[in-house]
């Protein structure tokens, strides 16, 4: 069941706020959220792109105005990269070492293809409303986001115990359209 509070750890804040609100809107029509074929089995998983930042924060709200940063681009590894870096930016060339400071956000964008499947039922769940119960997979475009130090753009290898990163989805099926920085 949808939890408003769960959003808020899984979703960046713009997009967990536009699905608890779509959440309350069907619920105050007398209907319910079920989840239908929920499966352990590992979806499959395309990636689509994968984006590099440099001064951005995956909450929205903190990054400000697009007119207080001067913006450059480069790559990292291969990958597109944009630096955002504040107009009146007073941090010390070192402050990247700091390994509280994660000045990268890295972006991935995937199609993930899951038997999972949401739908929407009447009050006495009887009939469903919106989506299916087939036994058809679904593909979803979702957008992944993480604030990173330094050193975790190097800690490619696929090792055991590895800190894991604090992955928000930031948008699911273009819903936020692609939930802009500013």
């Amino acid at each position: 069941m949808p939890d408003e509070a769960g959003l808020h750890d899984f979703c960046e804040e713009r997009l967990a706020s536009a699905v608890a609100a779509s959440v309350e809107r069907i619920h105050f029509h007398g209907l319910d959220i079920e989840m239908a074929n929920l499966t352990v089995t590992q979806p499959s998983i395309d990636l689509l792109k994968v984006e590099v930042f440099n001064g951005l924060e995956v909450n929205r709200s903190a990054n400000g105005q697009e007119s207080d940063y001067s913006v450059t681009q480069t790559h990292i590894l291969g990958v597109p990269t944009t630096y955002y870096v504040p107009n009146n930016d007073t941090r010390h060339v070192f402050d990247f070492m700091k390994a509280d400071h994660r000045p990268y956000l890295i972006a991935v964008t995937a199609i993930i293809e899951s038997p999972m499947k949401m739908y929407v039922q009447n009050q006495n769940f009887t009939q469903v409303l919106f989506g299916s119960q087939d036994d058809e997979h679904v593909k979803n475009v979702v957008r992944f986001e993480a604030n990173v130090c330094a050193s975790d753009l190097l800690d490619i290898l696929p090792i055991n115990n590895k800190r894991s990163l604090n992955w928000k989805i930031t948008d699911f099926n273009n819903i936020m359209n692609e939930n802009p920085y500013f």
